[in-house]
């Protein structure tokens, strides 16, 4: 019988555009958090260099480099879509009024008997 553990690393050891895909998010995270605290050109300067990486302009030497570049639609896919959603999310945040950004990060205050 399988187990969890044998399927999990059977799925993860056979999908090369699983792992494309996960690197891909997980670029497009740092990224995002990048742009989100303030590192505006520096963040998009990462996702290019991220985006022309996958493309195969830097030769695959690791094998990270070489699944990304073997499957780069699964990578710049995600990569993008995490960027672009972390881009928005700042976007409608700076967008919203004052006294709602205040409102949802303020500590709550505990009442004293």
């Amino acid at each position: 019988m399988a187990t969890v553990e044998t399927v999990l690393s059977s799925i993860f050891s056979t999908i090369p555009e699983l792992h494309a895909g996960q690197l891909g998010l997980l670029a497009g995270i740092i990224v995002a958090l990048l742009y989100w605290h303030g590192f505006r050109r520096e963040s998009l300067g990462l996702l290019t260099g991220f985006y022309l990486l996958a493309l195969g302009l830097v030769p695959a030497s690791t094998t990270g480099l070489a699944v990304i570049q073997a499957n780069p639609w699964y990578f710049c896919t995600l990569l993008v879509g995490a960027a672009l959603a972390a881009i928005c999310g700042r976007a409608l945040w700076n967008w919203l009024p004052l006294p709602v950004r205040s409102r949802s990060s303020a500590p709550v205050k505990s009442r004293e008997l």
